[in-house]
């Protein structure tokens, strides 16, 4: 959901790897060798790199922990003076990290001969505003464009059939990008904290939506979803723009923070669905209404958490489980239906919803968690189909409900009479 240390340490090392390149006077012409391609770097500062073949790797693939290429390696000392970057013909691919970190490059020609861009490729190359991938180029690695600040717009082409985790984040000036039919998934983070991002086309090709793939594209307000899409990652769009949005019959589950705190006001979701994960809708504050269909059996814990504009709800009977918080601090929320179907409703499920004014407990019910209905300050009437110690208990506590002065009418049905001890583990919340 958050930045962590490790997303922030490419902002920080770039400019500190600019400077331990720094030698205090104006470069002159270098050249050398880094594997079986050779490099040269004139006084204008264009780095052309030549020869026939694959470009080592200055890092490893994946690594645990951000790691910088060896200044001592090929061109990497000079990096500071690289303005231009000219990859000739006959040079096959592009290494992990061989352009990581470089703030003062502006250009970079990448030829027909080139298959794959590697991890980290062009990271935190924060001056340059635009680049062309050829139709040659087959996949991106990871982290391959992540924070280009200055990148307005790049054009992957037909031929690119892998995307790698967060390939683009943090591309704060990129508008917009068309993923090309090629494209089968969409990797974990792609495009997370693109703040500009303002529209993007998903092909009818791509299958999964990785996990925080949308991530704080907090100007993205629409997105179409195609009915080829299966699955929908953890954090996909949390912190977007979104205002609407329709999920295929395709798609099976919602994971957890899906739409976490985005702006969605409506949503659509299938029959296909089966489960609502953790905090999937939670601080969605302009959602008014959402239609649970009757194949979900499981809502998540922390769910619809501060949906404040919720003003009602109704649980199909499929459902068997409500989780811990799930419809905390909902304070909009004046009714809600809980069917036959469910067994348990956890702790804090109904916490805060200040203007719920009655509930009916079913007799299906048989574990009702601490503090399921505390801050309910608004509930007038509370109707319980059975009794059993679960049941009990939270008769035990409305009764003593801090701030209900006039008392909450509590009704068991069908034997009209209320159990009006604590039992052995009730507690106040």
């Amino acid at each position: 959901m958050k930045r962590t240390l490790k997303r922030f340490l490419p902002v920080l090392l770039g400019p500190m790897l600019a400077l331990a390149f720094y030698c205090g006077a104006a470069a002159a012409e270098e050249s050398g060798t880094w594997g079986q391609l050779t490099w040269t770097l004139d006084d204008d500062g264009m780095l052309t790199i030549s020869g026939s073949g694959e470009m080592d790797d200055f890092i490893p693939n994946h690594p645990k922990y951000w790691m910088l290429p060896d200044p001592q390696e090929a061109w990497q000392a000079k990096g500071i003076y690289i303005i231009t970057v000219v990859i000739q013909p006959g040079v096959t691919s592009i290494g992990n990290g061989a352009f990581l970190g470089y703030s003062g490059l502006t250009s970079i020609t990448i030829p027909e001969s080139v298959t794959s861009i590697g991890d980290r490729a062009f990271g935190s190359c924060d001056s340059v505003t635009g680049i062309t991938i050829p139709d040659s180029v087959t996949s991106i690695g990871d982290g391959a464009f992540e924070y280009c600040s200055s990148l307005t717009s790049i054009t992957i082409p037909e031929s690119v059939t892998s995307i790698g985790n967060y390939a683009f984040s943090s591309c704060d000036s990129l508008t917009g990008i068309t993923i090309p039919d090629s494209v089968t998934s969409i990797g974990n983070g792609v495009f997370s904290f693109c703040s500009s991002l303002t529209n993007i086309t998903i092909p009818e090709s791509v299958t999964s939506i990785g996990d925080d793939a949308f991530n704080d594209c907090c100007s993205l307000t629409s997105i179409t979803i195609p009915k080829s899409v299966t699955s929908i990652g953890d954090g996909a769009f949390s912190g977007s723009s979104l205002t609407g949005i329709t999920i295929p019959e395709s798609v099976t589950s919602i994971g957890n923070n899906t739409f976490f705190g985005s702006s969605l006001t409506s949503i659509t979701i299938p029959e296909s669905v089966t489960s609502i994960g953790d905090y999937a809708f939670s601080l969605c504050s302009g959602l008014t209404s959402i239609n649970i269909p009757e194949s979900v059996t499981s809502i998540g814990d922390y769910a619809f958490e501060g949906c404040d504009s919720l003003t009602g709800i109704t649980i199909p009977d499929s459902v068997t489980s409500i989780g811990d918080y799930a419809f905390s601090g909902c304070s909009g929320l004046t009714s809600i239906t809980i069917p036959e179907s469910v067994t348990s409703i956890g702790g804090g499920a109904f916490y805060g919803c200040s203007s719920l004014t009655g509930i009916t407990i079913p007799e299906s019910v048989t574990s009702i968690g601490n503090g399921a209905f505390d801050g309910c300050l608004g509930l007038e009437k509370a109707v319980f189909l059975h009794i059993d110690e679960s049941v009990q208990c939270l008769i035990w506590y409305f009764q003593r409900v801090p701030g209900n002065i006039n008392g909450i009418l509590l009704q068991v049905i069908p034997s009209g009479r209320l159990g009006v001890r604590p039992v052995p583990g009730c507690l106040s919340g």
